[in-house]
């Protein structure tokens, strides 16, 4: 928990089981060869990746995974209070010819008011080595002054120091997790292999948070059934559940 809180991310091995990784990543490859796809392409770069929008509501055992009480302990344990789902997204960096995921921060996002402890659990369905696209942190970078504006596209414009922090890649074992804060600085790299990086990114939130429309806000015409100012509290937003886990 002091690494979470400290670097604004941290690395948990072995979350699922190998018959819990064959069970949803079959499910995955499903899902993705049989649903519409949103794509994310850079100009002149090319396609950065691609996903299915709330697989957890398509399928029973998506859904497992993004309410999987292990990873649901962690999320809560780090946040040190209840969460809800916010979304899930099951994601698909192609194979070789992917370009990489730019620097950002999620919160910006989001169209959450509340305690400032959202943060994504970002699953390995396959094994993701540094070649496939693992994720990079700026370690401490979710710590932002309280005069500078977090900013989702251009982090380096609100806080221009930052191109001088040390960054660190975490290559993940297929069913190992990340869990990293919605303020963090981070990215993916390109695809520079013949399999697929598939992963699922579930985001949870504090149970008590409400919507918050913005001008810019990513996912806020996915709310449906909430009035702005209002509790994040309907069936689409589930309390997740916790084993009490303890991390050191």
């Amino acid at each position: 928990m002091a690494d979470y809180r400290n670097r604004g991310f941290v690395h948990v091995p072995g979350v699922l089981s190998d018959d819990e990784v064959r069970e949803f990543l079959a499910d995955a490859r499903g899902q993705l060869e049989q649903h519409t796809k949103v794509s994310w392409d850079e100009e002149g770069r090319g396609n950065v990746m691609d996903w299915v929008v709330e697989p957890e509501a398509k399928s029973a055992v998506m859904r497992r995974l993004a309410l999987h009480p292990g990873i649901t302990g962690i999320a809560e344990r780090l946040a040190g209070q209840p969460l809800r789902m916010f979304k899930s997204e099951l994601l698909r960096k192609g194979t070789t010819g992917s370009t990489r995921t730019p620097l950002h921060i999620d919160d910006p996002a989001f169209p959450i008011a509340g305690t400032p402890v959202t943060l994504t659990a970002w699953v390995a369905l396959v094994d993701v080595p540094v070649e496939r696209g693992c994720m990079t942190f700026i370690p401490g970078s979710h710590e932002w002054p309280d005069d500078t504006e977090p900013q989702f596209a251009e982090p380096f414009d609100a806080r221009p120091e930052l191109v001088w922090w040390p960054r660190t890649s975490v290559p993940l074992r297929a069913g190992d997790c990340t869990f990293h804060h919605s303020q963090v600085v981070h990215m993916a790299g390109a695809n520079e292999t013949d399999v697929a990086r598939i992963s699922l990114a579930t985001v949870y939130m504090d149970a008590d948070a409400t919507y918050q429309p913005g001008l810019e806000v990513a996912y806020q015409d996915e709310v449906i059934g909430v009035e702005p100012g209002h509790p994040l509290d309907t069936v689409r937003y589930p309390r997740v559940g916790s084993l009490g886990i303890i991390l050191s």
